[in-house]
């Protein structure tokens, strides 16, 4: 199964570490019978550095992290905010210079970023299509066909009917128009955008788009339910969902969190855990979850494709970041609460 040490090389022989097996064994039972791959890596509030994986040669691997790409785009977002780039208040339309056939108005940047914009988590006509394959009964990609114009058109139609701000209600495609709009003001594509703004000053060069099928960058291929491989996430809407990382690199960018890092990137970091609505028991900052316990501020945001999983937490105040990586469906959310929990026990 797994190796583990601070370094992600196994242990020296007669130095264990009791938190790092822990974690480690940890990790074992939550890859039980499967043999899809599983990476995790945490920074506690000690200063160590530990990482895991099942088998050890994924990780480095890159693997689909679905819709912690929201929280890369939601910190962006903070990044152009707090440099003045854009205003977080202004509708969506006047940014894109284009009107969508909304049923009142157009959402704001800040109301598509707190997923109170009116839109569907996904285009209705895709929802059957998605559900199949994420539940195992297809292995075809729900969104085969469904080029840009195809997808303005299925866009405009939600549009339509979208109670903007009315409530909260989660949406891939109000946080795909965001990052369209932030590409506008940008005037440049969205991996570019983010390149420049995110990944390249905090030394991200295993996060993005690409899914090579071979190489040291290539991406773990899911494996659903039933077994079966499934193809990559490939939709419209790249900033809610599409990127691919590692842990490593995701480590990297949550210890923005706490000040490490470029000041640009740290202050729309801190800018997009501020809380502007509340979804249930949680508040939402630039696509943020954000959660408050005795241990200070959790923000978090979990994510899933057609089979892979990712997880990542971050509390500010301790110093504490956790990043897990599935290509499999697995119970992530216990894994995450309990090896916090052991963390909070040894502050």
């Amino acid at each position: 199964m797994g190796g583990f040490d601070v370094i992600g090389n196994p242990p020296p022989q007669g130095k264990p570490i009791p938190v790092a097996k822990r974690f480690e064994r940890g990790l074992n039972g939550l890859a039980g019978r499967s043999s899809a791959p599983l990476a995790a890596g945490m920074l506690d509030s000690k200063g160590e550095q530990f990482y895991s994986a099942i088998p050890m040669s994924a990780t480095d691997a890159r693997f689909e992290i679905g819709s912690v790409t929201k929280a890369m785009t939601g910190t962006l977002f903070g990044i152009m905010v707090e440099r003045g780039d854009v205003d977080p208040h202004a509708p969506v339309d006047t940014i894109l210079g284009a009107s969508l056939p909304w049923r009142s108005r157009p959402p704001t940047l800040a109301e598509l970023a707190s997923h109170q914009g009116g839109l569907p988590n996904t285009p209705t006509a895709l929802w059957w299509r998605e559900a199949m394959t994420a539940l195992g009964w297809s292995i075809k990609d729900p969104w085969r066909g469904v080029d840009a114009a195809a997808y303005a058109t299925l866009l405009a139609k939600a549009a339509r009917t979208a109670k903007v701000g009315k409530k909260v209600s989660y949406s891939s495609m109000g946080v795909g128009l965001l990052g369209d709009a932030l590409a506008k003001v940008a005037g440049t594509d969205f991996e570019t955008l983010m390149n420049e703004r995110l990944f390249g000053p905090l030394g991200m060069t295993r996060t993005g788009f690409n899914r090579p099928v071979h190489g040291a960058d290539r991406v773990i291929v899911g494996i659903n339910s039933k077994g079966r491989a499934v193809p990559y996430l490939h939709d419209q809407m790249p900033a809610a969902g599409m990127m691919a990382s590692t842990t490593a690199d995701l480590l990297r960018f949550l210890r923005a969190a706490w000040g490490e890092g470029p000041d640009p990137v740290v202050n729309g970091f801190r800018r997009a855990l501020k809380p502007i609505a509340r979804l249930g028991d949680v508040e939402i900052g630039y696509c943020w979850f954000l959660a408050s316990d005795q241990q200070g501020l959790r923000a978090f945001h979990p994510g899933g494709t057609w089979a892979s999983q990712c997880e990542v937490v971050v509390v500010p105040q301790r110093r504490t970041a956790l990043a897990v990586l599935s290509a499999t469906r697995r119970d992530i959310d216990s894994f995450v609460s309990e090896v916090l929990a052991e963390a909070d026990d040894r502050v």
